[in-house]
C-alpha cells in the first residue's frame, strides 16, 4: 500500500506598508508497504522592514529536516539584506546578501560504531544570492535564482551552491499553476552522501 501526504503554506502578514511577517511551511511524507520512502518538510519564519522603495532588511529563523536524506534536523538563524536591481513593467532583479548560524544534525549512512550515529555541524555563514523575475506575455511568469552559501573561511573551497527555476501559468489574477526545480550543490557534505540535491514539484498557486 502507498500513501502520500503533502502540505505547504505561505502566510504574508502586511503592518504599516513597510513591514511583513511572512511565514512558511511544507511537510512531505510518503510510505510504501510500511516503509517510510520520504519524509522531510521545513518551517521559515521572517520579519522585512522596507528601509527604502528598494532596499531591504529582515532577521529570519528556519527549522528543518529530510529524514529520508540523513538530515535528521538542522536550525538556520541570522539576518539578511535585499536590494531590487531591476524594476520594470516585465522584470524584476534582486541581490541579496546575509550573514547566518547554522546548525546540522546528519546521520551517517554507515555508522561509525553504535554510539556514534550522528555527525553535528555549528558554523556560522555568509549568504549571496540573486534573483531574476520576468513576465513572459499575459499569463506566464518566470524567475530564476542562483544561490552562494560559504564559512568566511572556506569561501571557495567548500561552498553550498544553489539555484532554482519557478515557472507559473495564471489562469485568472489570483489562481495559477506553478511548476519548480530545486538544485542545492554542497561541495563538502559533513556525512558521506551525494553532493547534490534535486527537486521537482508542481502544484496550484492561490492568491487572495
Amino acid at each position: 500500500m502507498y500513501s502520500l501526504f503533502r502540505n505547504s503554506a505561505n502566510i504574508n502578514i502586511l503592518i504599516k506598508k513597510s513591514r511583513v511577517i511572512n511565514l512558511l511551511n511544507k511537510f512531505e511524507f510518503s510510505s510504501y508497504g510500511g516503509k517510510v520512502t520520504l519524509s522531510g518538510g521545513y518551517i521559515h519564519t521572517e520579519y522585512r522592514y522596507l528601509l527604502d522603495r528598494a532596499f531591504e532588511i529582515y532577521p529570519y529563523m528556519e527549522s528543518q529536516w529530510a529524514a529520508s536524506r540523513g538530515m535528521a534536523f538542522k536550525f538556520s538563524s541570522g539576518i539578511q539584506s535585499r536590494y531590487r536591481l531591476i524594476n520594470s513593467t516585465s522584470t524584476l532583479a534582486f541581490a541579496a546578501l546575509g550573514l547566518f548560524y547554522e546548525y546540522e544534525k546528519w546521520e551517517y549512512p554507515t555508522p561509525p560504531s553504535i554510539d556514534d550515529r550522528y555527525a553535528y555541524s555549528h558554523r556560522v555563514k555568509s549568504h549571496f544570492s540573486i534573483s531574476l523575475r520576468n513576465k513572459i506575455g499575459k499569463n506566464w511568469e518566470l524567475t530564476t535564482t542562483a544561490i552562494h552559501q560559504a564559512t568566511p573561511d572556506t569561501y571557495l573551497k567548500q561552498a553550498r551552491f544553489g539555484g532554482a527555476i519557478d515557472l507559473k501559468y495564471n489562469i485568472t489574477p489570483t489562481v495559477g499553476i506553478r511548476g519548480t526545480y530545486r538544485l542545492i550543490y554542497d561541495t563538502n557534505p559533513i556525512v558521506d552522501i551525494r553532493k547534490d540535491y534535486n527537486v521537482v514539484d508542481a502544484g496550484l498557486d492561490i492568491s487572495f
